[in-house]
């Protein structure tokens, strides 16, 4: 017997703020090539396993055009203040286990983009969760990315599962932790507050 899927929702733009940032569905036009050159960071390009080297106009327009609206979301974050766009939230959709997966390149740093990754997170998780209906999310991050998992720790948040990936800079392998977190408990941990 076949049991019905909810419905294919149509492509949305998403706009959320915050004290400090915009966030926003990205378009082709915003591609720029300060953008690109984040992922030329190694320190950037280290914490999420990938290799350091820019990405080009073409390569930043093709990255957010492939993202629908629907099920694959790109979202820039903007600095209200001065207009700067200061990195990127990657967030991909599975409607029929009402599942959303998070990803999050915060590309200036320091006194440039104080608090934003935090900042925007909180929000963000609102809108998917509560104004979405969305029931679980989840996210990964590399065990050797210390500063992440101590505040996970610190929160009493532990990885579902562990799994390992090849490395982009040494031959070796990588440990990755892997987060889900039910609407349930993000809402306990809402009022959370990193220290």
């Amino acid at each position: 017997m076949l049991h019905p899927t909810p419905q294919t929702p149509a492509p949305i733009v998403i706009r959320v703020e915050t004290e400090h940032y915009l966030v926003r569905t990205l378009d082709v036009d915003d591609a720029s090539e300060r953008a690109g050159q984040w992922l030329a960071d190694p320190e950037k390009a280290k914490m999420i396993n990938a290799p350091a080297r820019a990405l080009s106009l073409a390569e930043m327009r093709a990255y957010i055009a492939s993202h629908d609206r629907i099920s694959g979301h790109i979202l820039g974050i903007f600095d209200k203040a001065n207009g700067n766009h200061i990195g990127f939230w990657a967030i991909y959709i599975d409607w029929p286990l009402q599942e959303f997966l998070v990803n999050v390149l915060v590309g200036e740093r320091g006194t440039a983009a104080p608090g934003a990754r935090r900042e925007t997170q909180r929000k963000l998780m609102a809108y998917f969760f509560e104004d979405l209906g969305l029931e679980t999310v989840r996210f990964s991050v590399l065990t050797r990315n210390e500063p992440v998992g101590s505040k996970l720790e610190r929160a009493g948040l532990a990885p579902e599962h562990m799994s390992f990936t090849p490395s982009v800079e040494r031959e070796a392998l990588e440990e990755v932790q892997h987060y889900r977190i039910t609407k349930d408990v993000w809402r306990s941990y809402a009022g959370y507050r990193e220290k």
